[in-house]
């Protein structure tokens, strides 16, 4: 249900030894859906409610100056409750794996342009059974990123683009095949001159094609789409250690819950080797 949880570094290559981590959670509960026409109705039971709670950590090293690697699992606590019965599931997620390379430095570095390749490995089966709430998708994925940034200094701030494309695989056990999906990330954000507080403006979505069953095609009604406006606060407790406030608002979307989610992020970097 969680949109991938954007990393903080920004754009800018790490460098060979620098690394970062970050721990976000994630709440969201809702009793409302967008529906396959993109109208935003209660769900097609109307007594039910979805609530979901998750941990992801994500960490990032530099290999070299232009080469990244960075790991990502997510932990998963889901309800949906409905006058038939209360369904939970709690578990490791599905779990992803990228490499970014830089390809270019612009404008003296100010404007750095990367290519991030990303799989994700099904660490769990995605169950058969409609009663039972899903923590994984049972499938690999394959993610192309082209992704780009620019610093807006001397303003202590930065823009960046990130634009996307995720192969989805069949599911042969499920015969699923998930529509494959275009996504991209846009932000702005920067510090404060007066001490450690700042914000970003975050937009992200997820543009999915039909999904097939069997080798058949849904057709329009089957795709999955979402596309979320983040306002975020910051807090700088040192220059390598940040709070992350943030809330998700769904503007549009179809066939995917409705409703914000909250998240809190504590991000941390440093060197391990120089």
């Amino acid at each position: 249900m969680l949109v991938v949880a954007e990393p903080v570094s920004a754009q800018w290559p790490l460098g060979e030894g620098q690394f970062w981590g970050k721990l976000s959670w994630f709440h969201h509960e809702t009793t409302e859906q967008f529906r396959s026409n993109g109208d935003k109705l209660p769900f097609i039971n109307s007594s039910a409610e979805s609530l979901s709670d998750a941990l992801f950590l994500d960490a990032a090293v530099g290999l070299t100056s232009r080469l990244d690697v960075w790991l990502q699992v997510p932990y998963f606590d889901l309800h949906f409750n409905d006058d038939a019965d209360q369904r939970h599931s709690s578990g490791v997620g599905d779990v992803r794996l990228s490499a970014r390379y830089s390809i270019a430095q612009l404008k003296r570095g100010g404007l750095p342009v990367s290519v991030r390749v990303t799989t994700k490995f099904p660490v769990v089966d995605f169950p058969i059974d409609a009663e039972i709430i899903p923590v994984g998708e049972g499938q690999f994925d394959y993610e192309f990123w082209l992704e780009s940034g620019l610093s807006l200094y001397p303003l202590p701030a930065y823009t960046l683009l990130w634009l996307g494309y995720r192969y989805r695989t069949l599911n042969e056990e499920t015969t699923r095949r998930p529509g494959n999906e275009f996504t991209f990330l846009a932000e702005i954000g920067g510090t404060s001159l007066l001490g450690g507080a700042g914000g970003k403006l975050v937009l992200d979505g997820v543009f999915g094609q039909p999904r097939e069953i069997q080798k058949i095609q849904l057709g329009p009604d089957g795709r999955r789409q979402i596309l979320y406006v983040a306002p975020t606060m910051l807090y700088s407790f040192k220059e390598s250690t940040l709070l992350e406030v943030a809330v998700r608002i769904p503007l549009l979307g179809n066939n995917y819950p409705a409703g914000a989610l909250l998240s809190v992020g504590l991000f941390h970097s440093g060197a391990l080797w120089n």
